[in-house]
């Protein structure tokens, strides 16, 4: 199975899927995805816990979920907070509406029973939902509780605004009372109905204080994925440090480096000149070895190593397989340099290293290029004059047997017989490319090719 694909389970029938996005809005998080027939579905989950998936035919406008794609905050996938919601509720099973009801009543409060159902009016008849929902509202009634019966009707009138039953009890004058309380928003009613609470307070996310309240309401319930969630809408329209550091805090605590740094980097994209996610990001960079990406924010950013952490880097180098080097040479001429100057001493087996990896694939003036800045500190290297020297040669046709003779010594058989080839067309009475072509070739295991040319060899001397 695809990294990013997930089954869901229909009855005794297994969907594959592949998830398109998540939305987090209010107290939910839902997730689209595709199915290999490219039929679209919804998995619906309350406070981090799954309650049941639907397949969609349409959706209802105004809906629930609606507005959960418009309303909330909303991501593409991948995304670690898909991930963690499915490792978390596996496996994630179709349910009915009947199965659906007993799993409310019984994991959850009558105010959130009644929620959780305006999710699916795209899924269920509403007028089924209405009515088991009006039927809590008839049990507080009955039982002479007003205030927890008005928080029933306060999710009708979001529900079914329009509806002949809403519009009557809703102004009803025994309520009026609750209505003002309400209206009024005070943190005492905030307190009393978290549903409604986080409803106003998610409404009025870009005021400061209503944020913290919000915050300070999600942490209570643990629900970190709001509060990342949350922390990066704000700093993407107001970027503070105290943000940051509130979001790099939970995303230390809750998901590993490299969903951290997914989160960083999408966030980093939004906040191009915020430079503590920048150098937070360039840190953990260096301590995961990512060149490339060490490279970019050095080219793009001006970001400069510390002593440390170059001293890191070149422990790394040391050991980096010449593939790297050979195919990033700009980017690790940056970083040879900043080493180089801080740790003189590694010059010769890094340069080294670095020139032997970049004769495999590269021209020698090409390569002469990349060693200037390393002339005027280290000319005195072997290394650097030898490539001085093999750029001189490589226009020289009387200078073949030379230039071989230096590939061969960095062991790159292949440049060194092509040279010796040359030596042997010019000079086909010199018995000494033959010689080199005998040894090369049996360096390179091809023992049928080194006796030939020995032959050869020993044919001219004979006939010389």
């Amino acid at each position: 199975m695809d990294m990013g694909q997930f089954l869901i389970y229909d009855q005794q029938k297994q969907v594959r899927v592949q998830p398109e996005r998540i939305s987090l809005y209010m107290q939910s998080e839902i997730i689209e995805a595709i199915s290999e027939n490219n039929e679209m579905y919804y998995l619906f989950f309350y406070k981090n816990n799954f309650l049941t998936a639907a397949k969609a035919k349409r959706l209802r406008r105004q809906s629930f979920i609606e507005r959960a794609f418009t309303k909330g905050i909303v991501y593409n996938a991948p995304h670690p907070f898909i991930n963690k919601l499915l490792s978390s509720n596996h496996p994630c099973k179709i349910i009915g509406f009947k199965p659906l009801l007993k799993k409310l009543e019984t994991n959850y409060t009558p105010q959130e029973k009644a929620f959780i159902l305006t999710f699916f009016e795209s899924f269920i008849p509403k007028k089924h939902l209405f009515e088991e929902i009006k039927s809590i509202f008839y049990v507080y009634r009955r039982n002479g509780q007003g205030f927890l019966g008005y928080q029933i009707i306060r999710i009708l009138m979001d529900f079914a605004p329009k509806h002949s039953f809403v519009t009557q009890v809703s102004n009803d004058p025994i309520f009026k009372k609750y209505d003002d309380q309400y209206n009024n928003q005070s943190d005492e009613l905030l307190a009393k109905d978290l549903i409604f609470a986080e409803k106003v307070l998610y409404s009025k996310k870009d005021d400061d204080q209503r944020f913290q309240q919000l915050i300070t309401h999600l942490e209570k319930e643990s629900r970190w994925t709001d509060m990342v969630a949350l922390y990066c809408y704000k700093l993407s329209i107001s970027p503070a440090t105290d943000y940051y550091r509130s979001l790099a805090n939970l995303l230390e605590q809750y998901l590993n480096e490299n969903e951290a740094e997914f989160i960083l980097e999408r966030l980093d994209n939004q906040l191009p000149a915020f430079l503590p996610l920048q150098q937070d990001l360039f840190n953990k960079y260096v301590k995961t070895h990512q060149i490339e990406k060490v490279f970019h924010m050095m080219q793009n950013r001006d970001f400069k190593l510390s002593n440390a952490q170059i001293q890191t880097f070149g422990e790394l180098l040391e050991h980096l397989d010449s593939r790297t080097y050979s195919s990033h040479p700009e980017m690790l001429n940056t970083i040879l340099e900043s080493v180089i100057n801080v740790s003189p001493e590694k010059a010769e087996k890094l340069l080294n290293k670095y020139v032997v990896s970049l004769l495999e694939n590269h021209e020698v003036a090409y390569i002469k290029s990349l060693l200037k800045p390393f002339k005027e500190n280290h000319g005195n290297l072997e290394i650097i004059r030898k490539i001085d020297t093999m750029e001189r040669l490589s226009d020289d046709l009387d200078q073949m047997q030379t230039l071989g003779e230096l590939y061969y010594e960095f062991n790159l058989l292949d440049k060194a017989i092509e040279c010796f080839s040359w030596e042997m067309e010019l000079k086909p009475t010199q018995p000494k490319p033959l010689q080199w072509l005998s040894k090369a070739y049996r360096d390179k295991g091809l023992n049928h090719e080194s006796d030939a040319y020995q032959q050869l060899c020993i044919n001219l001397q004979k006939n010389a």
